[in-house]
């Protein structure tokens, strides 16, 4: 007959295992205006395409920059989500 052994509390052994969240491509991203900040909301799989934004409020228009795109995939990286890469 085999014993089950448990470790004493002050043994207890710790899994301490980086956690990551996978999110869809179709995710809405909220962006705000740069003339007015009003806030809307893109898909990652829109934003990719780097397309010209323009707020549904003022009107305004401007290009999304590779840079931008790649300062939100690596914030949501470093906070432990990871993005698919298609829809």
């Amino acid at each position: 007959m085999a014993l089950l052994q448990l470790a004493p509390a002050a043994e207890k052994i710790e899994s301490r295992s980086n956690l990551a969240t996978i999110l869809p491509s179709n995710i809405p991203m909220p962006i705000c205006c740069d003339a007015c900040d009003h806030e809307q909301t893109y898909t990652m799989t829109h934003l990719r395409q780097l397309p010209t934004l323009v707020c549904e409020d003022c009107g305004d228009a401007r290009p999304f920059s590779a840079f931008e795109l790649n300062i939100i995939e690596s914030t949501l990286k470093d906070m432990g989500y990871f993005l698919q890469k298609r829809a």
